[in-house]
């Protein structure tokens, strides 16, 4: 297939509120979700972020890890 052919269609609503401002709402992307979600990483991955971490680096993967330790341990 060529690069032309390919069709993505994003459904997108506009509203326009009582001062004018658009307000834009892209289905399938709520922030507050992305929030929440838990990073899913393999055991290998988890053991780099905790050395990235003892280096000062930090990522919600590394945070994740060390909130709850039960449940993130390398085996």
């Amino acid at each position: 297939m060529r690069a032309k052919e390919f069709t993505i269609n994003v459904p997108i609503n506009i509203k326009i509120n009582g001062d004018g401002d658009p307000e834009i709402d892209v289905a399938g992307n709520d922030s507050d979700d992305e929030e929440t979600q838990d990073v899913m990483l393999s055991p290998q991955q988890q053991e780099l972020e905790l050395q990235k971490t003892a280096l000062g680096k930090s990522s919600k993967a590394a945070e994740q890890i060390l909130a709850d330790p039960e449940d993130n341990q390398i085996a």
